[in-house]
């Protein structure tokens, strides 16, 4: 993944070559993407790879200047590891683990400059701030029962399953920052398709870092 973001900034570089200043766009444009996350630093000794999906708009406060303010929301998810399970269950737990996950949500501003366009494969890059929150728990298979109440009939009766039990949990908000860099690729609809790399770092101790790696739409 640490070769396809090279790579991505590769073509992007020789994407812009003589591209820049071109830009011209809509006063808002929304987009939608989703994608691989990876997790970076100490989150990867916790998490395996995972997904992210994310949506937002770029706001364009003069359309013929190669400048944009963006407002992402994103959601990523990853697994627990095999490593975070087996510490957790050699850490004196009486209650053994199997299973768990961990997910970061992310609002983030960005400022933009963004290149090419005009029906020319183009792109963006950008840094800036972003609201984190980090929730991770990790889970046991269990027998669940309790009642069911059924909506229609109004017939109530228990019932038996097996379900995950949560063993532990832990949920932090915090700020953070981000940087993105993307190719766009323009359709005749004047809509774009855009691979974005974006890198975010949640201000914890350690620092709580994934890579997101999307496939979007931009409108």
């Amino acid at each position: 993944m640490k070769r396809l973001a090279l790579g991505l900034v590769l073509v992007v570089l020789f994407a812009t070559s003589g591209a820049f200043a071109q830009a011209s766009s809509k006063p808002i444009v929304g987009h939608f993407a989703l994608g691989y996350a990876e997790p970076l630093g100490t989150a990867g000794d916790f998490v395996d790879a995972g997904w992210n999906i994310s949506g937002g708009v770029t706001m364009h406060p003069n359309p013929q200047k190669p400048f944009g303010i963006r407002f992402d929301l994103g959601y990523s998810w990853f697994d627990a590891s095999n490593q975070a399970v087996d510490s957790a269950n050699g850490s004196g737990a009486i209650t053994k683990v199997d299973d768990g996950y961990a997910s970061m949500g992310n609002l983030s501003v960005d400022g933009l400059y963004e290149f090419g366009g005009k029906g020319h494969i183009g792109g963006y890059f950008g840094a800036g701030i972003s609201s984190y929150t980090r929730y991770w728990s990790l889970t046991r298979e269990a027998i669940v029962s309790g009642i069911y109440c059924d909506p229609w009939t109004g017939w109530c009766y228990p019932y038996t399953t097996v379900g995950d039990a949560i063993v532990d949990n832990d949920r932090l908000t915090k700020i953070g920052y981000n940087a993105v860099l993307a190719i766009a690729f323009p359709l005749q609809s004047g809509s774009e398709i855009y691979i974005e790399a974006a890198y975010h770092r949640m201000n914890t101790d350690p620092a709580t870092e994934y890579l997101p790696i999307v496939l979007g739409w931009r409108w």
